[in-house]
């Protein structure tokens, strides 16, 4: 059975999957679309090697930040990954905040799931200038029954419909149904990891100044000079898109700072979001808690 921590960015969720897997012997599955970068330590907070306890972990420094890591990249690198977990004797535990890779393992990948980001940002743009009831307009155009189905006036919704059908080239039910195939063979056990807002936030402001006392500058800065381009899918993420900005005297430090702490919390918000889909999670209010505790209360409960 897998073991999947999930949740917000800044909730608990490595240091709990550490003790959790010193617990019950397990080694971990990293899902996160950005610590599969390599150089990239800071500004993701990968866990030192202190900080691992020696639990072995996959997915982590798998990939150049030159190259596009995908969901379907992931999914294939996860299986492979908690296959041989498992032929081990231990239990494979899968923790991180990117929602769609973990439902790629137990909930499969559709067609559309393996798009890349531009179409996405196209269809954010389109929606800013012509509106949602335009976008649901498209919906019905490319898919009448999927347009029947879903909340028209929830734009998440919407653009993730018209995303899906539009680099698939199948409906959305269609779509649905290819994915059910490729669901991970084996049982899962979710925990969600949650915050109070207000605790929530501080947790990232703190987060987001820890990255910068650290060097989160040098470390970007190494990055463009290393040759990786600000445009490169890893130096959009948070903090490095930001930071290229600053050292390329695009923005002031102030500025650049005020963006990344802005960015994280949208950012978490979207996290809490779309974690809300899975009413068989086990959610855990981690305020106050250790991580020896969360992973206690995990155990109690697999």
């Amino acid at each position: 059975m897998l073991v999947i921590i999930a949740g917000a960015t800044a909730t608990g969720k490595s240091g709990a999957a550490v003790s959790l897997a010193g617990i019950i012997g397990a080694e971990i599955i990293s899902a996160d679309s950005m610590q599969v970068y390599r150089g990239m330590d800071i500004g993701t907070c990968k866990l030192t090697a202190e900080e691992m306890r020696g639990i072995k972990h996959h997915l982590i420094n798998e990939a150049s930040p030159h190259e596009n890591f995908s969901a379907a990249l992931f999914k294939e690198l996860a299986e492979k990954a908690a296959d041989s977990i498992r032929a081990s004797g231990k239990t494979a535990i899968i923790a991180g905040g990117t929602g769609l890779y973990i439902n790629s393992m137990i909930r499969g990948l559709s067609p559309g799931d393996a798009a890349g980001g531009d179409l996405r940002e196209a269809l954010r743009k389109e929606l800013a200038e012509k509106g949602l009831e335009h976008m649901a307009a498209i919906l019905a155009a490319l898919d009448p029954l999927a347009a029947a189905e879903i909340d028209l006036k929830n734009s998440r919704r919407v653009l993730r419909a018209i995303e899906q059908i539009k680099s698939s080239g199948k409906t959305l039910r269609e779509i649905r149904g290819a994915a059910a195939d490729t669901i991970y063979k084996d049982s899962y056990k979710m925990f969600i990891l949650e915050l109070p807002r207000s605790v929530l936030y501080e947790r990232l402001d703190k987060r987001v100044d820890g990255m910068l006392q650290r060097g989160l500058v040098g470390e970007v800065k190494n990055l463009l000079d290393s040759g990786f381009l600000p445009g490169e899918t890893a130096m959009q993420a948070i903090g490095y898109k930001e930071m290229a900005q600053y050292i390329k005297g695009l923005l002031s430090y102030e500025a650049a700072v005020g963006m990344i702490k802005s960015a994280t919390r949208n950012y978490a918000k979207r996290q809490e979001t779309w974690f809300k889909k899975y009413p068989e999670a086990v959610r855990i209010n981690t305020d106050g808690l250790t991580d020896k505790k969360i992973a206690g209360i995990i155990a109690g409960k697999i």
